[in-house]
């Protein structure tokens, strides 16, 4: 049996902007995957809010705590801008309510995209599906958002942008973040950047500025 993670010990604090990174095949994405309850671990706790995840509510649990951005984006092409970040919300039911709207329009302006909401995500540029992905996390109001590589795709300006958005959303809505990339850009915007390696986690101290 192959091991990915070997005994790894990892607490986050609630408000902390946390940056993952290591080389590639070190397993950040395997442990992203955890965090966001879409792979069991093989053994140990995972604690959220202050409570034991278990097996038969992690649906429930993903869909309501955790907002996940993904490099890929993974928005649904058949629907506009303002009908992907409503999507969550129709999970455990058929219609969203007005104050659901109001709440996903707040959010696109946040982003600085509300003039899109109503267009096809085909017509956007990988900076504005990446804003969209991030409303679409957002939209529940997790007490996490989890993102995978957020700016693999993107040039240094739009990964700028998105790095500054991401400090922005720590910041003003006090939301957890845990992060995995490769982004240099992105570790400085991080509170705390930690390096996986051999299975482990250790602190990467930052430099003073």
């Amino acid at each position: 049996m192959l091991t990915v993670l070997d005994n790894l010990s990892l607490v986050v604090q609630k408000g902390e902007f946390v940056a993952i990174k290591g080389e590639s095949g070190a397993g950040k994405t395997t442990l992203l995957n955890i965090l966001g309850t879409l792979l069991p671990p093989d053994s140990g706790n995972y604690v959220l809010d202050g409570k034991e995840v278990r097996a038969d509510e992690v649906a429930e649990i993903r869909n309501k705590k955790i907002g996940m951005v993904f490099q890929d984006h993974r928005l649904m092409p058949q629907f506009t801008v303002m009908q992907n970040v409503l999507l969550p919300l129709l999970a455990e039911k058929n219609a969203t309510t007005f104050d659901e709207v109001q709440r996903a329009e707040r959010l696109l302006a946040f982003m600085d995209i509300a003039e899109l909401k109503g267009s096809s995500v085909n017509q956007l540029s990988g900076g504005e599906k990446t804003r969209v992905a991030i409303c679409r996390a957002l939209i529940n109001q997790p007490s996490v958002l989890l993102a995978d590589e957020p700016t693999g795709q993107l040039d240094a300006r739009n990964a700028r942008i998105i790095a500054e958005l991401f400090q922005k959303v720590n910041r003003e809505m006090q939301t957890t973040i845990v992060m995995v990339t490769h982004s240099d850009e992105m570790t400085k915007a991080a509170q705390k950047t930690y390096v996986l390696r051999d299975g482990k986690v250790k602190v990467e101290e930052k430099e003073a500025p």
